[in-house]
C-alpha cells in the first residue's frame, strides 16, 4: 500500500475510494468517547463542565450528520456550545480561525500555525492532539475490522483499485490495516496529512479514472459531500449496520457501479438511508 505522496500508478477502470475509522475498522466510539473527549476535558480543565462536554462531543461525533469531520472541527464546535452557555475558553477564537482557514487539518499544519502565532490555546490544542495521538496508539490493538470487512475488501480490490481516504492519521491507517491483513487489498493512503477527502479524491481522478467509475464509501455525511463534490457515487456503511452495509455494498451498490446502473434514484436511497441513522 503506497503512501499518497509517492507515485501511484492506475491499474484499473474502476477506482473505490474507503474511510477507515467508522467505515473499515471499528474505532469511532472508543476513540471519541475513551479518548478524545476525556483529554480534551483534562488538557483545558473543563471538568465542571464534563456532562455538558461530554454529551456534546457524542451527539457532534456519533449520532448527527456532523459525524466524521476533522477532531479539530469537534473542538470548535464544543467550544462555540460553551460559549452560547456563557462560557469562555481564553483564546478560543485562536481556534476557530485557525480551523475555519487552514487548508489542512493537520498536526503539522497545527505546528506551523504555532509556531506563526504563538497562541496559548494553539499550544493547549497541541497538547490534546498529541494526548490523543498517543493513547490511540496505545489502543490500537484492540480495534479490529468491522465483519466481514476482509473478505468484501478482498472482491472490491478484485475489480478496481482501491485508495483509503481518511481523516485520521496516516501512520495509524497503514499500522491499522496492516495489522489485520487488510494493507494488500488496497493500494494508497490518504491520511489528514495531505489535506481534505475532497482534495484525495480528486487528485485519484487525476490519475485518469472516469467519475462514472468511481465510488466513495463511507459513515458520515462529509464522505458523500466530498463524493458529491468530485460527482462521483457514494454508499454508506450505515452506523450499527455495519455487516448489513458491506453486504449491501458487495452484492448491490458494487455490481451498479460496474454495470453502469448506478442511477440518481438508487443515490438518492443511499443517502435518504444515511440521513436517518444519523438523526438528520
Amino acid at each position: 500500500m503506497a503512501n499518497a505522496l509517492t507515485d501511484f500508478t492506475k491499474k484499473r477502470e474502476f477506482l473505490i475510494c474507503m474511510d477507515s475509522d467508522g467505515c473499515v475498522m471499528d474505532t469511532v466510539r472508543i476513540k471519541h468517547s475513551t479518548v478524545m473527549c476525556p483529554e480534551l476535558i483534562r488538557v483545558f480543565a473543563l471538568d465542571d463542565h464534563a456532562d455538558f462536554i461530554t454529551a456534546a462531543w457524542d451527539e457532534i461525533n456519533l449520532h448527527t450528520i456532523t459525524r466524521g469531520i476533522s477532531r479539530f472541527e469537534s473542538v470548535r464546535l464544543v467550544f462555540d456550545r460553551l460559549k452560547n452557555r456563557g462560557i469562555e475558553i481564553p483564546g478560543s477564537e485562536d481556534i476557530a480561525a485557525w480551523v475555519d482557514t487552514a487548508t489542512e487539518l493537520s498536526t503539522a499544519s497545527l505546528q506551523r500555525e504555532l509556531q506563526k502565532t504563538g497562541s496559548l490555546a494553539l499550544r493547549k490544542l497541541q497538547e490534546w492532539n498529541n494526548a490523543c495521538n498517543r493513547r490511540i496508539q496505545a489502543l490500537e490493538p484492540t480495534f479490529e475490522p468491522f465483519p466481514g470487512v476482509e473478505e468484501s475488501l478482498r472482491q472490491l480490490h478484485a475489480v478496481a483499485d482501491v485508495a483509503v481516504v481518511s481523516a485520521a492519521n496516516e501512520s495509524a491507517i497503514a499500522s491499522e490495516w496492516k495489522r489485520y491483513g487488510l494493507a494488500r487489498h488496497a493500494d494508497v493512503i490518504f491520511g489528514q496529512e495531505v489535506g481534505s477527502k475532497a482534495n484525495s479524491i480528486a487528485t485519484m481522478l487525476a490519475c485518469g479514472y472516469e467519475s462514472r467509475k468511481v465510488m466513495m464509501v463511507g459513515d458520515a455525511m462529509g464522505d458523500a459531500q466530498a463524493a458529491a463534490a468530485n460527482g462521483v457515487a457514494f454508499v454508506p456503511i450505515l452506523p450499527g449496520r455495519e455487516a448489513d452495509s458491506w453486504r449491501r455494498l458487495q452484492e448491490e451498490a458494487l455490481p451498479k457501479l460496474l454495470h453502469g446502473t448506478f442511477s440518481p434514484a438508487y443515490q438518492a436511497e443511499l443517502l435518504a438511508a444515511l440521513r436517518s441513522a444519523l438523526h438528520g
